[in-house]
């Protein structure tokens, strides 16, 4: 079975979130997409943001009903209260996976151009397969760019003429794939939802109507509130 990992901050998870997985499912053939709400996520501790519980429960409503779309707590604040970290995130999961399980990683373009300063970067990168989808007119070859240097890079073939794929080659001859989806169209943001709810918007279209429900039920993302 293949099997996507999304990890985020899901602050709150919208549209693109949903259609980021679909894309990924039809273009890889993925057959359940975990959506991981993360803890403590280490690049952004000092932004504003909902509460675990809240981004959990807000994430629940946003798959409700989406085939091969479930919630998994594995990204979970950590009893010890240190960074989530995705090398450790996607190595938890494997140990649960049955081992003939493929795993992807699943992103967007702007969130991996930073992957180089992610903890243990070359590790994660050949730990399992990843899947990054941009939107029209993204100039790919940022993403090749933005690899630490100790990962090799070539072009591989990929899974049909759609998919833009790279093999990463790391040390001890470890390997993955990575799979570029260059067309999604979805066009919202968590950042931009957020501040358009600071403003009193409704954000209708970008938002599941039950997640625009729990975040006015909540109080969630008001101009001096607390996310």
């Amino acid at each position: 079975m293949r099997i996507g990992l999304f990890g985020g901050s899901f602050d709150p998870p919208h549209r693109g979130h949903i259609a980021l997985a679909r894309l990924a499912m039809e273009r890889i053939g993925l057959e359940r997409v975990l959506f991981a709400p993360v803890g403590v996520q280490p690049l952004k501790r000092d932004r504003p943001q909902a509460g675990f519980t809240d981004r959990v429960a807000m994430t629940r409503l946003a798959i409700e009903g989406e085939a091969g779309l479930e919630l998994s707590l594995i990204d979970a604040p950590r009893a010890d209260g240190r960074p989530n970290y995705t090398v450790d995130t996607v190595r938890a999961l494997r140990a649960k996976l049955p081992s003939e399980d493929e795993m992807f990683c699943l992103m967007g373009a702007d969130s991996f151009l930073s992957i180089s300063k992610w903890y243990r970067a070359s590790d994660l990168l050949v730990a399992c397969d990843f899947v990054v989808a941009s939107r029209p007119g993204f100039d790919l070859s940022r993403i090749a760019a933005a690899l630490p240097p100790s990962i090799a890079v070539a072009a591989c073939d990929g899974e049909g003429e759609e998919n833009l794929v790279l093999c990463l080659h790391g040390a001890g001859h470890r390997e993955s794939r990575l799979y570029m989806l260059p067309d999604l169209r979805e066009l919202a943001s968590a950042s931009g939802i957020r501040e358009a709810l600071e403003k009193g918007a409704v954000a209708k279209e970008a938002l599941a109507p039950s997640v625009a429900a729990y975040i006015h039920e909540h109080g969630l993302y008001r101009e001096g509130g607390e996310g």
